[in-house]
């Protein structure tokens, strides 16, 4: 047996990438807008948090492609 994934796997490993860059980047949005109406800052923590969730994400991302064949 190979150690490289079927097609069909590397087509869902693709999908869950695009969903964990979505889901962390809505979740940094989400967290900034709720810091922001907790100690009205208001467009602070949505900038900061929104960064933060976008450099996460690619950063998984980036972690789940190097796992992926050449």
């Amino acid at each position: 047996m190979s150690d490289t994934p079927s097609p069909q796997k590397a087509n869902f490993l693709l999908i869950g990438a695009g969903s964990i860059f979505t889901s962390m980047v809505v979740a940094g949005f989400l967290v900034g807008y709720w810091l922001d109406s907790f100690f009205d800052t208001q467009p602070l923590g949505l900038m900061v948090c929104g960064i933060m969730g976008f450099i996460g994400g690619g950063r998984k991302v980036y972690d789940i492609l190097m796992k992926m064949p050449s």
